[in-house]
């Protein structure tokens, strides 16, 4: 009886012995496996990389790429009989549309670069909706209108350096060239391949026309030289920042004299003015916030001798979309 306990108990010994070296060796095969598979991914990772490179240059070099995104904002606001309000019984809205598209066309010897952006918004306001007086509707006062566009050609030199025209308007969307400025002029792009998101425009002989509209509808031609820059730079978590800064520089300091006039209720003595201007727009984007809508920011500077003697400025923020 003791030596068949004996046995059964080395058996059983054994048994859990043999158990445990078979657990080890199937934990270190599967171990080996995931190295491999670790491997192996590594290698698929790096030739979808190659893949995609090469299906992004084959795109660009064989067709047009486009592009458009969106921004809308949309605010309302009341009170009635609310004490802690300045106006205690007032109403406000506010809507601002804004749209920003570009049509490419580049290949190995030459590109095609247009883009267009337009920002519109309005504004309603009625400080006392108990009185008589009414005030403005929801798209009563129009505080924000810009358009602005460009085309650009290039033969490219080399891979960096390429001879351009390029067309490039400032205007508005209701008031076309009424301010505004148009430039048309010839010279070279730099298109670092290092820096692919980079374009740098300097065309030494341009033609500009500046508009400055209101009430005296007068334009200053010159030539001068204008300088470009755009730049596009993703960073992670789907964010996307643009800044796009455009000069125009002219040889010799020829005026026009601008009457006297009113803008807006605001009284501009007379004044003379040039043609040199400037504009600097920035755009921040939050891509995919909720099912394809993000979130938009853009502000915007502009100096122009011709339309107002000031820095001019706009922002918007509102909900985005891209198509």
């Amino acid at each position: 009886m003791i030596k068949k306990l004996t046995l059964l108990i080395l058996v059983c010994l054994s048994a859990n012995f043999i158990q445990a070296q078979t657990l080890e060796e199937l934990k270190t095969k599967k171990a080996e496996i995931e190295g491999m598979q670790a491997a192996k991914q590594a290698e698929i990772d790096a030739f979808q990389g190659e893949i995609d490179a090469l299906a992004k240059e084959i795109d660009l070099i064989s067709g047009w790429q486009t592009g458009l995104n969106g921004l809308v904002g949309l605010n309302f606001g009341s009170s009635s009989n609310w004490a802690a309000n300045a106006n205690r019984n007032s109403s406000s809205s506010n809507l601002n549309i804004g749209v920003n598209g570009f049509a490419n066309n580049i290949k190995e010897k030459t590109f095609w670069r247009n883009s267009l952006a337009a920002n519109v918004s309005w504004q309603g306001l009625d400080n006392d909706t108990q009185d008589d007086a009414q005030g403005t509707s929801f798209l009563g006062d129009r505080n924000t209108d810009l358009l602005i566009g460009t085309s650009l050609w290039g033969y490219r030199l080399n891979q960096d350096i390429a001879i351009s025209a390029m067309g490039d308007f400032n205007s508005s969307v209701f008031n076309f060239l009424n301010p505004g400025s148009l430039d048309v002029g010839v010279g070279i792009t730099w298109t670092p391949h290092t820096i692919p998101n980079l374009v740098f425009v300097i065309h030494p002989l341009t033609y500009h026309i500046g508009w400055s509209g209101g009430e005296s509808k007068q334009n200053l031609g010159q030539v001068g030289a204008k300088i470009k820059g755009t730049y596009t730079h993703e960073f992670p978590g789907g964010i996307t920042w643009s800044s796009n800064l455009g000069a125009f520089v002219p040889y010799g300091d020829k005026k026009i004299t601008l009457p006297a006039s009113s803008v807006g209720g605001q009284q501009i003595p007379e004044r003379e003015a040039g043609g040199r201007e400037w504009t600097w727009i920035n755009s921040l984007n939050i891509a995919d916030v909720w099912k394809g809508v993000g979130v938009g920011i853009t502000y915007g500077m502009r100096d122009s001798q011709i339309e107002y003697d000031g820095i001019q400025n706009f922002s918007a923020v509102g909900l985005t979309y891209g198509f």
